[in-house]
């Protein structure tokens, strides 16, 4: 088994005493093993709520989940049936040089893929508040080809404090570089000739937990998004079993090539399929030519109760 490089820059003790956050503020904990950094948010007698985790398995892409909503409603998916590379809240290509980076191509419990998304090392540094940065460093190549490797990443992920009523943020920074000429693409979508339903994803995506009902997702312009569309922000409305709204929302940087993105986004209530992607390639491919870079940003928002969109307007990335 591939042994990554982990670092920590540890500001606090894994569990706080109690009384630290001081008076009306809310107390987290954190948690690290070998393959995971979990934050806590303390309730009181001992107990304690997952707010996320954050997976970064060896030979495996790094996701996160479980992540939940500030009432403790499960938000995300890992590897559901139907399509076993869905990883909660993740970032993946499809087509590196026409190599699928995305889906398996042999047996699932082995996340086998045609090309391979390496991560080399990883530094993480987390302070009592529940704020945390995590910073990884990753090489593309094909699976059986290490030494061939066609671009390189620097992701960097802010973990804001949450606030008050258990609202929090993360904020996804990507810097990758070409190694060779790259052509990064997706399946074509059903707008594009040839295209399929199912084309037109890569990139940041989310599958939410298959116990949520009567998704809705909608952007400043749109009550109901349609996948292809461009827009600098898209909020996904689900409901949990106890029939309340939770959301989470995807705002993307006005500085990413092609803002604003178009987005891909699924409603298939017979399958209790509910996904949607920040599409960056939805309409074409990329090209890159050897030594150029290219940078993408977003912030994931998940509040206590739903957000309006001026509310959502207020939080667009500079």
């Amino acid at each position: 088994m591939k042994k990554i490089t982990v670092i920590l820059m540890w500001f606090v003790a894994l569990i706080l005493p109690s009384g630290l956050s001081g008076q009306n503020k809310k107390e987290f904990s954190w948690m690290k093993t070998q393959d995971s950094l979990t934050l806590f948010q303390e309730t009181g007698n001992g107990g304690r709520q997952v707010v996320w985790q954050f997976n970064y398995f060896p030979d495996r892409r790094t996701f996160f989940h479980p992540v939940f909503s500030p009432d403790g409603t499960l938000l995300t998916a890992e590897a559901p049936k139907d399509h076993p590379w869905h990883l909660g809240l993740w970032f993946c290509w499809k087509y590196i040089n026409g190599l699928n980076y995305w889906e398996y191509s042999g047996d699932s419990k082995l996340a086998v893929s045609e090309g391979k998304t390496d991560l080399q090392q990883i530094r993480i540094s987390t302070r009592r508040d529940g704020s945390g940065l995590i910073k990884l460093e990753i090489i593309y190549h094909p699976w059986d080809s290490a030494d061939s490797v066609v671009m390189k990443e620097t992701r960097t992920i802010r973990a804001a404090a949450p606030e008050a009523d258990g609202s929090y943020s993360l904020d996804f920074e990507h810097k990758f570089t070409a190694v060779t000429d790259l052509l990064l693409e997706r399946t074509p979508p059903q707008t594009s000739p040839g295209g399929v339903t199912w084309g037109g994803y890569a990139g940041l995506s989310v599958r939410f937990d298959q116990k949520l009902s009567d998704p809705n997702y909608f952007s400043s312009e749109l009550d109901s998004m349609v996948s292809g569309t461009r827009t600098g922000w898209v909020a996904a409305n689900l409901k949990n079993g106890k029939g309340k709204t939770v959301q989470m929302v995807i705002l993307e940087n006005i500085s990413n090539t092609r803002y604003p993105t178009p987005w891909y986004c699924i409603n298939r209530p017979a399958e209790k399929f509910w996904y949607y992607n920040a599409a960056i390639l939805y309409h074409e491919g990329l090209k890159m030519k050897k030594g150029e870079t290219l940078t993408l940003g977003y912030k994931v928002l998940v509040p206590a109760s739903p957000l309006t969109r001026t509310e959502i307007a207020d939080r667009l990335l500079p």
